[in-house]
């Protein structure tokens, strides 16, 4: 499969290429850049246009294997010279705005999401060195045409396409070569003899474990919107549990029974966490109990679970002995009108955080934990497997986890504590 690169990176190479005609005369014909992904890229610069003060040019969008509407346009870059010693990064023509909050871009700013503007910001300090400054401009002359072809209207996004890639490589989603990839992942994690394995639908999801777990690296394996497909697969290899880790956006889509949560196929998960929060409204006080799942007991001593703080930052509570209900803060009526107010996932997440009620997303994991146990039984002849669901925020800050993977998290960083080798 061909891997591609994200219009972040075109934007990137593309004011790279400006600013280095501004700064040194002459702008390229192919410019190199970094990638958080660790790649370099090698990328043709199109439309050069070069005065004293301004330079414009374009790279090509190549998404590779993977179907993307922006495949084939140009992501243009200007580069002004300003007295000021800043680098200014805006969107021009065809580059959205935001218009709801929620977003990782605030509200009336152009969609550039920031990794890309840090690429941007990272490329052009590259070459003008400490104490200039710059105006960069990004524009993609028929970006709003191409903005309408997805789901940027339904998020709030007006006038155009995103600016957006976490790695800055566009990676194929949806061929089967690339699942077969995949599968090679579990396969290292089961030949080096874990029991349980770590899927994480991507980038974000691997920093975040990494960075809350002690566990090797190899024992979390992306998955990308292939979930049903990879739960099959640590079926049949016999492990023992699968931590489910990443962002509510991805993972809350499985409670509808996508199990295949690309956007093309699997529609945003809004409505499902809406949902949720009005049934905890409407039960205000009594917290809240998974569809049709009985009340399971808990060891108090080993049952702690996370509570958001209203900054995201996440603590530990004993949740009581008797009774497997979430103690979710009660939410007021004014909650489900400001809910309205927002278009993403992201945005519910934040909008919880406001009201201190992040703890509802401990029962959304449970539900989820319901959901991947009932579709891990389905149809297979081996043992029964075990699960638990860690949830993110964009920050990679826990926001929400169930009971069984709070309890392998503190077993396995206090077995790592111990210098014990885990292979749990």
């Amino acid at each position: 499969m061909r891997f591609g690169y994200t219009t972040g990176s075109c934007a990137t190479a593309a004011a790279k290429a400006a600013a280095i005609g501004l700064f040194k005369g002459n702008i390229p014909d192919e410019v190199e850049i970094d990638t958080p992904a660790g790649l370099k890229l090698r990328l043709k610069v199109h439309d050069k246009q070069l005065s004293d003060n301004l330079a414009v040019c374009a790279v090509e969008k190549d998404a590779g294997d993977d179907p993307d509407v922006t495949h084939g346009c140009k992501v243009h870059a200007s580069v002004e010279r300003t007295i000021s010693a800043t680098i200014e990064i805006d969107g021009g023509e065809g580059v959205g705005r935001v218009t709801k909050p929620g977003l990782q871009v605030p509200v009336g700013h152009a969609a550039i999401n920031p990794v890309p503007r840090l690429m941007i910001e990272n490329a052009i300090k590259e070459i003008i060195g400490e104490g200039a400054g710059v105006k960069v401009m990004i524009f993609v002359p028929n970006g709003k045409i191409l903005g309408e072809k997805t789901f940027n209207p339904k998020l709030g996004i007006t006038g155009g396409i995103s600016i957006i890639g976490t790695t800055g490589i566009v990676r194929p989603m949806s061929e089967d070569a690339f699942k077969t990839s995949l599968l090679c992942g579990l396969d290292i994690a089961r030949g080096i003899g874990y029991k349980t394995v770590a899927l994480v639908p991507g980038s974000l999801g691997e920093r975040s474990m990494l960075y809350l777990a002690h566990i090797p690296r190899d024992q979390i394996v992306q998955m990308s919107n292939f979930v049903g497909f990879m739960l099959n697969a640590a079926v049949e290899r016999r492990f023992q549990k699968v931590i489910l880790a990443g962002h509510p956006g991805k993972l809350a889509k499985l409670l509808r029974g996508d199990f295949h949560t690309h956007s093309a196929v699997s529609k945003p998960a809004n409505d499902i966490l809406i949902e949720i929060i009005e049934q905890q409204v409407r039960n205000r006080g009594q917290g809240l109990l998974a569809k049709g799942q009985k009340p399971k007991v808990k060891n108090p001593a080993t049952d702690h679970r996370v509570q958001g703080t209203e900054k995201g930052l996440v603590k530990t509570r004993e949740s009581p002995a008797s009774n497997f209900s979430i103690e979710a803060t009660p939410l007021p009526d004014e909650i489900l009108l400001r809910l309205k107010e927002v278009s993403t996932v992201e945005g519910i997440v934040e909008l919880l955080k406001d009201y201190k009620g992040l703890s509802i997303m401990n029962d959304v994991a449970e539900r989820i934990e319901a959901k991947v146990l009932e579709f891990c039984k389905g149809g297979q002849q081996f043992s029964p497997i075990e699960a638990g669901i860690i949830l993110f925020d964009m920050r990679g800050a826990i926001i929400g986890i169930s009971g069984s993977a709070q309890t392998w998290l503190n077993l396995t960083n206090t077995k790592s504590s111990s210098s014990v080798v885990d292979r749990d």
